[in-house]
């Protein structure tokens, strides 16, 4: 704003001169004046722009702590917001640096008394967080050591926490994974599990965890071919005892886990127990390939068919 206030000095200085008189400005003074008048409403716009911009952009006030309740989201660690979109029946994501906590505290208490089914689809979703950031184009060093150590403490984990409310080992180890998932969010993305799971919550109110445990096992082995090497990389940190397996079988060791805790833990796998129908495929298709933001994290590129024939799998006749 300096500049335009010293060019709008000078803008008054020379009106006065001007009111006086034009008989004592030259030609080259008017158009020197002119070339003023010019470079001080290119400096008002600049500083209209910013103003705007500082007023619309979020900022943090005060310090933030955060107390996770359930051990999936891992919000407590990322600088993302989930948003409901109503008119488009669909989910989106903010991402602001400002929604990143001063500080968290993990208390395993606060999930003891949780309902089974809460426990399921919240440890699911944050199975998820780290198996996608890990398969992520944009995974990094950094994100990997988060999405593996999150992996393995849920996977290890995930089981006991379901079954044994007084388990607070299992628990404790449940908010701990998924933490480091949100942290592996924020240094990486998840892909196309959450990309086609969020029509599924913003149009007919599946819960998160729910829809991305419905998906889950089906996107990652349609991204198998792509990701396969990390798939591995990942069963040798969960299951080191299969180190001599093959890379296809390591693999499909952590689909077919996933697989077996949405099982065991009661998660429904069919849509048409949500009351989603055949007829909604077309919408659920369209609205799936909008997730942009997060499809292009996914190793393996999803045309519209690869899409449908997702959805179909989960659309039981």
């Amino acid at each position: 704003m300096e500049n335009t206030r010293e060019i709008l000095y000078f803008q008054e200085f020379e009106r006065r001169r001007i009111a006086e008189g034009l008989h004592d400005t030259t030609a080259q003074e008017l158009i020197h004046l002119s070339q003023q008048l010019e470079l001080a409403f290119l400096y008002l716009e600049q500083d209209i722009v910013q103003a705007k911009l500082e007023m619309i952009s979020a900022k943090k006030q005060i310090k933030t702590i955060m107390i996770p309740t359930t051990c999936g989201t891992g919000s407590e660690a990322t600088c993302n917001a989930i948003v409901a979109i109503p008119e488009e029946q669909s989910k989106k994501g903010i991402v602001n640096d400002a929604m990143i906590p001063d500080y968290v505290v993990l208390d395993a208490q606060m999930i003891q008394k949780l309902p089974k089914s809460i426990i399921a689809a919240t440890g699911v979703d944050a199975l998820a967080h780290c198996v996608e950031c890990f398969t992520s184009k944009k995974a990094t060093p950094l994100s990997d050591f988060y999405a593996m150590q999150g992996a393995k403490l849920i996977f290890k984990n995930i089981r006991e926490a379901y079954n044994n409310a007084d388990d607070m080992e299992a628990k404790s180890n449940m908010l701990l994974g998924a933490f480091y998932g949100g942290v592996a969010i924020t240094g990486s993305g998840t892909t196309a599990v959450h990309a086609l799971s969020y029509p599924l919550g913003g149009k007919y109110h599946i819960a998160h965890g729910v829809s991305n445990a419905i998906l889950f096992a089906h996107v990652m082995e349609f991204n198998k071919d792509a990701c396969k090497q990390r798939l591995a990389m990942l069963c040798d940190v969960v299951e080191p005892t299969l180190i001599a397996k093959s890379v296809d079988e390591k693999a499909q060791y952590i689909i077919e886990q996933i697989t077996d805790i949405v099982k065991v833990t009661n998660i429904p796998t069919d849509l048409k127990e949500f009351g989603v129908k055949m007829e909604d495929l077309d919408f659920l298709v369209d609205a799936g390939s909008k997730q942009t933001r997060l499809l292009v994290n996914n190793m393996k590129e999803l045309s519209l068919n690869d899409i449908r024939e997702i959805y179909l799998k989960v659309l039981k006749p």
